[in-house]
Order: structure tokens, then C-alpha cells, then sequence
């Protein structure tokens, strides 16, 4: 089987969170488990396992939420919505789109001063003695690709296309 570029850049583009998140995920797994192994085999747990991990599922939920807009598989009062008219459904649906925009641009903001002030203080992680700033990017890169795909679905829904 031989794939344009075009073609794959498409499906990338289309499972990049998917990648991204299973890639993360098993990375995280792999590491869960070499901790075990040494807490119970060697006596020698690794503490930093525990930093790496929390702030993994970070970006894990980040990612997730961004491919349920995409799929628009996003929590919803599907069952309320799909009473009302039709021109009421969509006007709902438009409705939730700003919410959901406004929301995350907020908290996207709000990770971005977090960010913002642990640079300024050189705060570091725990375990590792990170600057802690590299962890909260998460916040706001992971909030501008949620956005990105919560704009993407709408205009692909309003363009005649399917959620």
C-alpha cells in the first residue's frame, strides 16, 4: 500500500492526539512498572516515577478532551438537545461551542500566568529539580489544541459535515 504525502499528513493530522496520548501512555506505563519492579525486587523505589506521572496525566486528559471535540464525543445533554427543533439544536450546539471556547481559553490563560509566575520564581520540581514551568505548559498548549479542535468540529458541522 502506498500512501501519498498528502494522504498521511491527512491521518496524521486526523489521530495526532491519539499518537501523541498512546504514545505518553505507554511511556507511563513502562515507567510504572520499572518502579515496581525496583520498589519490590531491589528495595529501591524511584521516587521521581510519581512526578513524571502526575504531570503525564495532565497532558493524558488534555489530549483526551481534545479528541472527544474532534470526534464530537464530548460530554453532552445529547438527549435533551435532540428533542428540541432543529434550529433550536443547532443554536444549542453553538451555544455549548462559545461555552466550551470561553472555557478553555480561560483556563488556557490561567496556565499561562501559572507558567508565567513559576518562571519568574525559578520554581523547580520536587524529585527532579525541573523547572516547574516545563510541566505546566501543558495547561496552555493542551488548551489551544482543545480549542482548535472544538473550532475545527464546529466549522466541519456547520460546513455540512458530520460530528
Amino acid at each position: 500500500m502506498n500512501y501519498s504525502k498528502k494522504e498521511v499528513v491527512a491521518w496524521v493530522g486526523e489521530h495526532f492526539e491519539e499518537m501523541l496520548a498512546a504514545t505518553l501512555l505507554a511511556g507511563m506505563a513502562i515507567l510504572a512498572m520499572v518502579n515496581v519492579v525496583t520498589r519490590y525486587f531491589i528495595q529501591l523505589p524511584l521516587a521521581f516515577t510519581e512526578e513524571l506521572e502526575v504531570n503525564g496525566m495532565v497532558w493524558l486528559t488534555l489530549l483526551g478532551a481534545a479528541a472527544a471535540f474532534r470526534k464530537g464525543k464530548h460530554l453532552r445533554l445529547h438527549f435533551f438537545v435532540q428533542k428540541l427543533p432543529p434550529i433550536l439544536q443547532r443554536l444549542v450546539d453553538l451555544l455549548i461551542c462559545i461555552l466550551a471556547v470561553l472555557l478553555f481559553c480561560w483556563l488556557g490563560y490561567l496556565g499561562w500566568l501559572q507558567l508565567a509566575d513559576e518562571k519568574l520564581l525559578e520554581i523547580t520540581s520536587e524529585s527532579l529539580g525541573y523547572p516547574q514551568w516545563i510541566y505546566t505548559l501543558a495547561i496552555p498548549c493542551g488548551s489551544a489544541l482543545v480549542v482548535f479542535r472544538i473550532i475545527q468540529a464546529e466549522w466541519r458541522l456547520r460546513s455540512g459535515g458530520r460530528r
